[in-house]
């Protein structure tokens, strides 16, 4: 799994949620009928009360597994760049017939040069037969395989189906080489040991020949490395605890805060929701639900529901401040939005104001930032009458209790 799908289940990612679910308010009247407020609520009584994302407390051996996976597709995937790179004229396997047998030759720069080009000689034009390697020579980095083979290569055209492929090595449990199967939705039709001629193969074949033939010549070990073995030993070989640490400090590093200045005095503002249809909107079904140039506030019609207590989480002064704060409305749902977190701490630090406020925290957005105008911090957002009201506290005023 990428960083970047990880970053994508935390909770910062939620607020991105919160902002649709706010902004959903503009246009909840327009479209009465869809009833987008209990959408709205639903969702966030989905959201409240979620344990921490499930990947801090991941099982190493899931994340070594999903790190295979990974490791084996970029490795594949540099596999068949390399090929094309290299032999830009040669078919690749995925443009074999999956409806026909396909017969694998396992090969190995163990059989000698001068054998080897007679295999790519013959199986030169033949898109149903694919070479297939284990892997590299030990220490050899994949261009000078290719290099290696494209000496051989040379003057052969078209170049045969060429693979790496050690998952074929295993499935077969090939163990030396030559081996030919002819493979057919995962069977095998017919199996021989020690034996490279493709000639040969077409006669059993033409003769009805079937099964396991056995050992008809001598046969050699491989002289390549097990790619899948080699990548699964370097990967447990990472330390992949350090390495997960080492990615949750990079993104608290990396993580954009809206950081918004102290209130150095009290100010509210009104904010009126009112929208006026550009156009006329209809129903799916065709009815007219606004006419063009109708105003309308959806606060005439459905309650806001919600009470946003914005504040800089790394400001001890003002989290003991919004721990005994109360909204106007008793039974406002309470959103806590924080401008920014201590990044050295990170998610124990989200994890720790959580505990304080018992309640879920997201990050502050840009778009809810906008959509209310925040300015400064402390700031309670409500519903007070049909309009919105945003009330930034100045806490040097403060002598005892918030005003409530």
């Amino acid at each position: 799994m990428t960083i970047r799908s990880l970053a994508g289940r935390m909770r910062c990612f939620n607020a991105n949620l919160i902002a649709v679910v706010l902004g959903s308010l503009l246009v909840t009247t327009a479209f009465a009928e869809e009833d987008w407020l209990l959408k709205s609520q639903r969702m966030l009584k989905n959201i409240e009360g979620h344990a921490p994302p499930a990947w801090l407390n991941i099982n190493p051996k899931q994340a070594t597994d999903q790190q295979q996976a990974l490791e084996l597709m970029n490795a594949a995937k540099a596999i068949a760049l390399g090929a094309h790179a290299h032999f830009p004229t040669a078919k690749t396997h995925t443009n074999l017939d999956p409806a026909k047998p396909t017969r694998l030759v396992f090969i190995s720069f163990a059989l000698g040069q001068a054998v080897l080009k007679n295999i790519f000689t013959e199986a030169s034009g033949q898109e149903d037969v694919l070479l297939v390697f284990r892997g590299p020579r030990p220490n050899q980095k994949l261009p000078a395989f290719f290099s290696e083979l494209k000496l051989l290569l040379k003057d052969i055209d078209p170049v045969p189906n060429i693979v790496i492929d050690p998952t074929r090595f295993a499935q077969w449990a090939v163990t030396s080489v030559p081996e030919i199967v002819v493979e057919a939705q995962g069977k095998a039709l017919l199996r021989v040991k020690g034996v490279s001629s493709l000639t040969w193969l077409n006669a059993k074949q033409a003769a009805g020949s079937q099964g396991d033939l056995g050992r008809l010549g001598e046969v050699y070990d491989i002289a390549e490395i097990d790619l899948l073995s080699e990548i699964k030993r370097r990967m447990a070989a990472i330390d992949w605890q350090s390495k997960q640490h080492q990615a949750i400090v990079r993104f608290w590093a990396q993580q954009k805060f809206e950081v918004l200045p102290v209130a150095t005095e009290n100010r509210e503002r009104l904010i009126d929701l009112t929208v006026t249809a550009p156009r006329d909107l209809f129903a799916p079904n065709g009815k007219l639900i606004i006419a063009v140039g109708t105003s309308v506030n959806p606060l005439d019609n459905l309650a806001f529901g919600l009470c946003l207590i914005v504040f800089d989480a790394t400001d001890q002064k003002q989290l003991a401040f919004i721990k005994q704060l109360s909204c106007q409305d008793k039974d406002a749902r309470h959103l806590y939005l924080a401008t920014q977190l201590p990044r050295q701490h990170g998610w124990e630090a989200l994890k720790d104001l959580e505990n304080t406020l018992h309640s879920p925290v997201f990050l502050l957005t840009p778009d809810v930032r906008q959509r209310f105008q925040l300015q400064k911090v402390p700031t309670l957002v409500e519903q007070n009458s049909k309009q919105i009201s945003v009330r930034e506290v100045n806490m040097t005023a403060l002598k005892a209790k918030p005003p409530l």
